[in-house]
């Protein structure tokens, strides 16, 4: 298949894209056996809610992420297997909805409501350097209810040879419901949560939201250079007039307990959805011992150390 093939054009009502992309999800519902397969698995799957100190984190028992949470990212094994995000691997029955360079593809192995993966029309690698405008332009044509996120070649992108961004239902992200999204303007801070350490704004001009984010990733090339891109995970949320950004810097891809042997291995690989508080287990065996001590190590040790996110929060401020 080509492009041409698998975007679909919206239907000529004016509607948002949020509307448009609802009618295409019932459409492949209707068409497609796997995204009616996947969503249904998403409805019992099981979890458990983890707490600290007012906060929370969902461990999600979800083996339809094997592929995405154990996948190869070494160069030699990318270059062993066609792109799964190039029109031409798609399954047959997939369509996606078309935005500007980019397509919006239901996920037919979804982590939360809505999930789709958006691929970029060209075969380039995933960096966001030259993307963040469109990224920027996808949030606010979104709309409040879903939130689009940017996972780094090295921080859970499963396809680091083919740009893409991901969406989802923003209700159903548990940072964003303890984030203090009501009541700020234009506002830049570090925060930090369960271990994690994260970069919020809030922005009511795109163009100041974007030389941010443009500066922050100036600001992380420092930290980690001779990098193609510096280790980062994003969310853009647009709300009330406002865009949100998070960005939560790294400083490792996999938690040491992914390879470990024995009772000490949880399959966890964090990605942007784990760091927002959706630590998916594609091992169901392993749920119950995901608590809130492995949860905040696992969170601690990809996460930016300490003192260097300090000094990036004042350079950022």
């Amino acid at each position: 298949m080509s492009w041409e093939q698998v975007a679909l054009e919206p239907a000529r009502e004016p509607t948002g894209l949020g509307a448009q992309l609802e009618a295409l999800f019932a459409d492949q519902r209707a068409r497609w056996p796997a995204l009616r397969a996947g969503e249904a698995a998403l409805a019992g799957l099981r979890t458990r809610v983890l707490h600290e100190e007012g906060t929370w984190v969902v461990a999600q028992a979800n083996p339809g992420r094997r592929a995405s949470t154990q996948a190869r990212v070494e160069p030699q094994a990318i270059a062993a297997r066609p792109c799964f995000l190039c029109p031409e691997n798609l399954p047959p029955e997939e369509r996606g909805l078309p935005f500007g360079e980019l397509v919006l593809l239901p996920n037919p192995f979804p982590v939360l409501p809505r999930h789709c993966t958006v691929p970029a029309r060209v075969h380039a690698p995933q960096r966001l350097a030259g993307r963040l405008e469109c990224m920027l332009a996808l949030a606010r044509a979104l709309g409040p209810e879903l939130t689009v996120f940017y996972n780094g070649p090295r921080c859970g992108a499963s396809a680091p040879d083919h740009a893409h961004f991901q969406v989802v239902a923003a209700r159903a992200v548990p940072l964003f419901e303890q984030l203090p999204l009501q009541g700020l303007a234009d506002e830049r801070r570090a925060w930090e949560s369960f271990g994690r350490r994260m970069l919020l704004a809030v922005h009511r001009d795109p163009r100041a939201a974007r030389a941010y984010l443009e500066a922050a990733l100036l600001a992380l090339a420092r930290l980690q250079p001779g990098e193609d891109e510096p280790m980062l995970n994003l969310f853009l949320l647009a709300r009330g007039g406002r865009l949100w950004s998070v960005v939560f810097p790294r400083r490792a891809h996999r938690p040491a307990c992914f390879s470990a042997e024995g009772a000490a291995r949880l399959s966890v690989s964090p990605a942007a959805l784990e760091m927002a508080g959706v630590l998916v287990v594609p091992e169901p065996e392993q749920l119950d011992r995901l608590d809130a001590a492995a949860a905040r190590a696992i969170y601690a040790e990809v996460c930016l150390e300490a003192g260097p996110f300090a000094r990036l929060a004042e350079e950022l401020a």
